[in-house]
């Protein structure tokens, strides 16, 4: 299982493919095979794709402290030196978004092309913070994680995924996930996260950036995810019809096609 070491902590991680590096960064409370649907695609393509599990999720070590999201990209950064990779094209999707820009913002050397799906340039005001304050608390409860995910699920993906084959095999697979989740490693992202904004900064990305909504995301509409692309000089944006949160699993094919024709140039 390969992993590295940073700040005492074991993080895992998944390098997959030969050829230009994409780094596929997931959401909250995800891990790195949330990208499943995208891994071959880009293998395929002829890309190299590296899968990182955030701290607190997956395979990597729980978060033992509130970690915000400039912890999480050192622990990004972290990964990209011990890989050797001096540059990498970077793709994240929510949480995994908003390292993506903090990752463009403070090693600009290190991006070449930056894909922000379903995501935010902001987590801080009262509203986030009344739902996360609800989110902590279910996570500090009996079964907290796998509560959480049962109840979030009708919101993250769309409807025609939730009644597929390969959504209920999701669904199963991911209460397993839940399951091995820590409620207080979890507590301490979601804390954490709240203290993210770079809205005043996105002038300061220069790289070639593609924006992507899903036109059914409850969780951060397309309203929310266009102000990422507005507050750039020249960023693409685009809506996927009918997908949800995690556009990338429910719309599959339309986010691969996305994401190729930007990686394409």
């Amino acid at each position: 299982m390969p992993h590295f070491e940073r700040d005492g902590r074991r993080l895992h991680y998944e390098v997959l493919g030969r050829g230009d590096p994409v780094m596929l960064i997931h959401g909250f409370t995800n891990a790195g095979w949330s990208w499943m649907n995208q891994v071959a695609a880009l293998v395929f393509a002829g890309y190299s794709v590296i899968l990182p599990d955030l701290c607190g999720h997956g395979l990597s070590d729980p978060a033992a402290d509130v970690t915000t999201v400039d912890d999480l990209t050192r622990d990004v950064i972290g990964l990209l030196d011990h890989l050797a990779i001096a540059r990498a094209s970077v793709c994240g999707l929510s949480l995994g978004g908003m390292i993506a820009l903090t990752l463009a913002l403070e090693q600009p050397q290190r991006v070449d092309r930056l894909v922000v799906a379903n995501s935010r340039a902001a987590f801080n005001d009262p509203a986030t913070a009344g739902l996360v304050a609800g989110w902590v608390e279910m996570f500090h409860q009996p079964g907290g994680p796998l509560r959480r995910f049962q109840a979030t699920w009708p919101v993250m993906l769309n409807a025609q995924y939730r009644e597929s084959s390969a959504g209920r095999a999701t669904y199963a697979t991911w209460c397993r996930l839940a399951e091995r989740h820590s409620g207080s490693s979890l507590a301490n992202v979601a804390l954490g996260m709240l203290a993210f904004d770079v809205a005043g900064r996105l002038q300061g990305i220069g790289h070639p950036t593609l924006v992507i909504a899903g036109e059914e995301d409850r969780l951060f509409p397309p309203a929310v995810a266009r102000e990422v692309s507005d507050g750039m000089a020249d960023a693409q944006f685009t809506i996927i019809p009918g997908a949800a949160h995690i556009s990338s699993l429910d719309s599959a094919e339309a986010f691969n096609a996305r994401l190729l024709a930007f990686l394409a140039g």
